[in-house]
């Protein structure tokens, strides 16, 4: 759009973490220049040291030099904030408030008025719906005295310790070190910074991936799938640490013969590592059967199926790892081999036939029902 075109300006102040509204208790927008005065006067009066002032002031002063030019047939200035939590929240309120705005008048472009880059990651949204002519950074001007410096410092101090977005890192992830540090220290002293360093790695590893919104995702939808995960995860944790415990301890091992000694490690007179890894995948299982069963919906012939398989499979890894540390029989896998080729058979032929049963059943119930009516 050319300068000829323009003939009105809107001078658009944005407030993205609502530090405006959260202080003097202000609605958003804030449209005219009398209004925004008086917002700006109450919180320099109650924060004075927040450098929105600057920019609300920047955007008043603005306005009025757009005013006198003369050139502009119509120039208003307006503020809209967003949320404490910032993030998508933040920006969809903007989004709002800016509707509204143009929803009672029209301008043939912005000029956003900004105290940082935080308020600039608005500027897509904004430019979504009017022009931006330009984007007006206001940098205030300090004396950088030791004094004012420490002073300064002690201030984004305070707001490092007490305001909740930010202390939950400040206080919370230390907090949490340290405490891990002490217990470690008085239980296995030996231990203590690499499982310090695989708590971190999991932590950066969940965040990453934004594993936690999925456990979320899953515990709303299956409270006990989910509490079967987190069991599972539970023991095939306990189970690879006790199995690379038994196998350090043992010495320089081939690989081999190392993977047999780990899954025949045990834990009890019944129970082997290798009973915990298979106890670990069947949980997820039996949970999602259980849950179709207490839900009133098909039971998955599927899950029912895979419980079989993995109990069979068992048997076969652990005749496997008997060969693999000289204390097995080639005859006694060979055999629980055909036994589970037989058992996936047996379930490839019935598996379908079952679904067709069951498909069959449900629309002929269906049909029945319909008839009925």
């Amino acid at each position: 759009m050319s300068g000829e075109q323009v003939r009105s300006v809107l001078v658009l102040c944005v407030d993205r973490d609502n530090d405006i509204g959260e202080v003097t208790g202000f609605e958003t927008p804030i449209v005219g220049s009398e209004q925004l005065s008086r917002v700006a006067l109450e919180f320099a009066t109650k924060r004075p040291e927040d450098s929105d002032v600057n920019a609300i002031f920047a955007a008043l002063r603005l306005y009025q030099d757009l005013k006198r030019s003369g050139k502009l047939e119509n120039v208003e200035v307006a503020l809209v904030a967003g949320h404490k939590d910032e993030g998508l929240k933040a920006d969809l309120r903007i989004a709002e408030e800016l509707d509204r705005i143009l929803s009672s008048k029209k301008f043939d472009g912005a000029v956003l008025v900004s105290d940082g880059p935080t308020d600039e990651l608005v500027l897509p949204l904004i430019q979504s719906r009017l022009p931006v002519l330009s984007v007006q950074r206001v940098l205030v001007q300090q004396s950088r005295g030791v004094e004012e410096s420490f002073i300064l410092f002690l201030r984004y101090l305070r707001r490092l310790f007490e305001e909740e977005k930010y202390k939950k890192y400040a206080l919370g992830v230390p907090g949490a070190l340290i405490t891990m540090y002490i217990l470690l220290s008085l239980t296995v002293p030996a231990y203590v910074w690499p499982l310090i360093t695989v708590s971190i790695g999991l932590a950066m590893l969940v965040k990453g991936f934004s594993l936690d919104a999925r456990f979320k995702q899953v515990y709303a939808s299956s409270p006990i799938l989910f509490t079967a995960i987190i069991a599972s995860m539970l023991i095939a944790a306990l189970a690879l640490a006790t199995g690379i415990s038994s196998v350090t301890a043992l010495g320089s091992v081939d690989f081999l013969k190392a993977i047999g000694y780990f899954l025949l490690t045990s834990l009890g007179e019944q129970m082997l590592v290798l009973d915990l890894l298979f106890l670990a995948i069947l949980l997820p299982l039996v949970a999602l059967a259980l849950e179709a069963l207490l839900g009133d919906k098909r039971f998955g012939t599927s899950e029912v199926g895979a419980v079989a398989i993995a109990v069979v499979l068992r048997q076969v890894i652990f005749e496997y790892a008997r060969l693999l540390v000289g204390a097995g029989s080639i005859f006694t896998l060979l055999l629980w081999v055909v036994i589970a080729i037989l058992i996936l058979t047996v379930l490839a032929s019935i598996l379908p036939l079952s679904r067709l049963k069951l498909q069959q059943r449900i629309h002929g119930g269906s049909v029945s029902k319909q008839t009925i009516k």
